[in-house]
């Protein structure tokens, strides 16, 4: 009953885990690890009694092994169906997904899932749902046109579903087939099956205008009229523009599908400079219900890269009422080649008075090609007076972009380093510094561990690291995660199992061992020798277990061959349970 009970009340932490796992934008927040606790004491007397609690131990987890993998199995079951029913509604990520991505939830955040995020917005369904009612005599007629229309069969896709709507009208089925009809003509192409696609997605409007998917098909037929107007059809043309126009006057859209949205999208990709004008009017608008318009709009003109459409992104960081327009206008500022985008980019990062924005700012310049972007973030990272956080947002932009353009990584290392105070700089630039994986950066972390003027807590991290084999896979800087008070957190990581993490080699085990060993024998402090030997237990393929065992053996401090007994009595290698047995036999 107690290893029950002890199972029920880890069953929430597994689950929370297994959750945030599922995710998968998600990148987990790679901070620098926690220094490795010194190992306690061990009674070698006592010997015995700790192989039997080893032993529970190992019943415990497995037990709660068991109980973590019917969880998994649970999960998996309940992300299959929740993943049906997100591809049932279709891909909605749209500009309030992208915001959510950049200010609030737990996202990867590094550019180009916004810009995803933005060309996505206003999308339509484009997976029809699985079954639901094989009663219904539509049923079989449904299974086929849905199998059509997954494997890209368009053609067939599209007769099938308009079979269904016309001999079986009343079918739990037709109130969406219109739709679907719609969308595989649409994909077909060709001025003939978009015209048909639009009469299809009107008798839905007139016969089903309850139908779940008539939002959607406000979208779709948004993006008909724009391809017939690219075409050079000038009724459909018009139409968008007036839609267009509605976003620029007086009035709040209905609700989320407003297909002003939609419209403003279309009439950009038609004619850009004949929506400059329009897209200008949103933005001067400032009713709280135009900011979806108004984020659109932002998109929009950014990607218009004109001296014209920085003044307008300017403006709109500068005086827009809603703070996540503000944050998008900054974002995109990098994208604009122009000097007064750089200098309104350098200034809120430098003297702005929200945090979040400041950081924003700090991202954009990082992303821009001007030589002063770089300089004011090396200058930022110096700044005593900028905030530690801002800070280390643009130590690890400036490290990145200068990294990027040529610059020897080990020397900007030492040169940030030697400058920066603070806890927070010094791991970031750590971080850094790991993420080499140099021979060259694993001595230089060496000589940190062995450096008595440097805080402990550096020390301690620098072990950590040459443990890990020197630091992340590679070093990629995001903006993962959040915390009190600010908007993301950037750190040093890869995407996990990303090619470009695949791609940087692990250090040998033998390449590890030699590093730890080497902190070890010429440490003065008690503690970092202890940290070592603790590391020394967990390299990978039990390549530290032979420099254990001769600490256990030779070393003149009893406390060291205890903390070297410890680490020896968690491993299960061959070695360390031969030595086990000769000191109990003593």
């Amino acid at each position: 009953m107690p290893l029950r009970n002890s199972v029920r009340r880890l069953i929430p932490v597994v689950v929370a885990g297994l959750s945030l796992a599922s995710i998968p934008t998600v990148a987990a927040a790679q901070v620098a690890p926690r220094p490795v606790p010194a190992p306690p004491a061990v009674d070698v007397r006592g010997m015995a009694d700790l192989a039997r609690a080893e032993a529970a131990l190992h019943l415990d987890r497995a037990a709660l092994g068991a109980a973590s993998a019917a969880i998994s199995a649970d999960l998996a079951r309940l992300a299959t169906t929740e993943v049906a029913a997100i591809a049932a509604d279709g891909v909605r990520l749209g500009m309030e997904a992208a915001a959510m991505a950049m200010r609030k939830a737990p996202l990867a955040w590094d550019g180009s899932a916004w810009e995803q995020g933005m060309t996505r917005s206003r999308r339509y369904r484009t997976l029809a749902p699985a079954p639901w009612d094989t009663q219904d005599p539509a049923d079989s007629l449904y299974r086929a046109a849905r199998r059509a229309l997954s494997s890209d069969t368009y053609q067939r896709a599209a007769e099938l579903f308009r079979q269904l709507r016309q001999t079986y009208p009343k079918s739990s089925y037709a109130s969406d087939a219109p739709y679907w009809e719609a969308f595989a003509l649409q994909r077909l192409g060709g001025e003939t099956n978009l015209r048909r696609a639009q009469d299809a997605l009107g008798l839905q409007q007139r016969d089903y205008p309850r139908a779940a998917t008539r939002g959607d098909a406000a979208a779709l037929n948004a993006r008909i009229e724009g391809m017939l107007g690219r075409r050079g059809d000038a009724v459909a043309a018009q139409t968008l523009r007036e839609r267009a126009e509605r976003a620029a006057s007086d009035g709040c859209p209905r609700a989320e599908d407003d297909e002003r949205v939609d419209a403003l999208n279309a009439v950009t990709q038609m004619d850009a400079e004949r929506a400059m004008p329009i897209l200008k009017k949103v933005l001067a608008r400032r009713e709280p219900c135009t900011q979806q318009l108004r984020r659109t709009a932002v998109w929009l003109v950014a990607r218009r890269k004109s001296p014209e459409a920085a003044s307008l992104l300017v403006n709109t960081a500068k005086t827009d009422p809603d703070r996540e327009v503000r944050e998008q206008a900054v974002f995109w500022l990098a994208n604009v080649p122009s000097d007064e985008a750089v200098t309104m980019l350098i200034d809120i990062a430098r003297h702005g008075d929200d945090l979040d924005l400041r950081k924003r700012a700090v991202y954009a310049l990082s992303r821009s090609k001007s030589d002063r972007a770089l300089t004011t973030l090396r200058d930022l990272t110096l700044d005593a007076r900028a905030p530690e956080e801002l800070r280390v947002e643009a130590l690890n932009w400036y490290l990145s972009r200068a990294g990027a353009n040529g610059g020897d990584l080990l020397t900007l290392f030492k040169d940030v380093y030697a400058k920066v105070e603070g806890a927070m700089l010094k791991q970031s630039a750590l971080r850094f510094l790991a993420s080499l994986r140099s021979d060259e950066g694993r001595t230089h972390l060496v000589a940190l561990a062995l450096n008595a003027r440097e805080p402990m807590e550096i020390r301690r991290t620098a072990v950590s690291y040459l443990a890990d084999g020197g630091g992340y896979s590679s070093w990629t800087p995001r903006v993962v995660g959040q915390h009190a008070g600010s908007a993301g957190v950037t750190v040093l990581a890869p995407a996990p199992g990303s090619a470009q993490a695949d791609a940087v080699s692990r250090p040998t085990g033998a390449v590890i061992v030699a590093s730890l060993w080497q902190v070890y024998e010429k440490a003065g402090d008690m503690e970092i020798r202890r940290q070592a030997l603790a590391s020394l237990a967990s390299v990978r393929d039990n390549a530290g277990i032979d420099k254990l065992i001769e600490v256990a053996r030779n070393e003149k401090q009893p406390e060291l061959r205890r903390a070297a007994v410890s680490a020896l009595s968690r491993s299960k290698d061959p070695r360390a349970l031969e030595l086990l047995q000769e000191i109990i036999n003593k």
